[in-house]
């Protein structure tokens, strides 16, 4: 015979342990190889490489792989951080490791705080994005040229992570239309800045020997506080080989 369930009040208390905070920064003190190490943190890009900082902020943390793998290519990009809670860190910033060579890593996570600790994501940049825009030359009523116009950098040498969407293939073709068409689907990451917000549809960049066109802004990864990370998609462009 099955006992009823009748529920009590307990009248234990639990335990808090009040060193929690102080105990992982202990952790964070001492250099572990490859892991446990000093960051520069930053908060704006243009910022940091303009000198406008008048000392970087230097913050500790510990950074490891995901334990998730899988035949996806990006996922090798995909790094998990943890830093103190006085760290103030917050998605979108961009950590620098002190002892890894040539790398950044964009934060795209929302930091959600923990008991000891603020964790996020932090994604490997592969590429400098510079984004330009090409402006319409001015002509008169005779279709004479007035003023040839250059194309405007709206962001140079931008960290940023980007990979092929793996469910779309490379040249696809289609009904009733001559040739292939290069649709390879590009998306891209990075942080939102003064001068990554003025990226837009149709602005154009160059990645290794082909230039690829903006289809898609995605401001998803923003918060109310305007902080956070820009999202892309972009196709290349017809005839774009470099």
């Amino acid at each position: 015979m099955s006992r009823e369930y009748i529920p009590q009040v307990s009248n234990k208390m639990f335990y808090l342990p009040p060193t929690l905070e102080s105990d992982f920064d202990n952790f964070l003190d001492g250099d572990l190889p490859n892991q446990v190490m000093d960051f520069t943190l930053i908060d704006d890009w243009y910022d940091y490489i303009e000198g406008l900082y008048v000392r970087p902020k230097i913050i500790r943390g510990e950074i490891y792989p995901d334990s998730t793998k899988s035949r996806y290519e990006d996922t090798d990009n995909n790094m998990n951080i943890r830093c103190s809670l006085s760290s103030g860190i917050k998605k979108g910033d961009i950590v620098i490791p002190s002892n890894r060579d040539n790398e950044i890593f964009v934060l795209d996570w929302e930091v959600a705080p923990e008991s000891n600790n603020l964790p996020s994501r932090a994604l490997r940049c592969n590429m400098y994005l510079t984004v330009f825009r090409q402006t319409q030359d001015e002509t008169d009523e005779y279709g004479f040229l007035i003023e040839d116009h250059d194309s405007d950098s709206i962001c140079v040498n931008m960290p940023a992570n980007a990979y092929r969407y793996d469910g779309r293939p490379e040249y696809s073709a289609t009904a009733a239309t001559p040739g292939i068409v290069a649709n390879a689907l590009t998306i891209l990451t990075t942080q939102y800045n003064r001068c990554t917000r003025n990226i837009r549809v149709d602005d154009r960049f160059i990645w290794g020997n082909d230039e690829y066109t903006i289809i898609d802004v995605n401001f998803v990864g923003i918060g109310l506080d305007g902080k956070g990370t820009l999202k892309l998609q972009a196709k290349k462009t017809a005839g774009g080989h470099q």
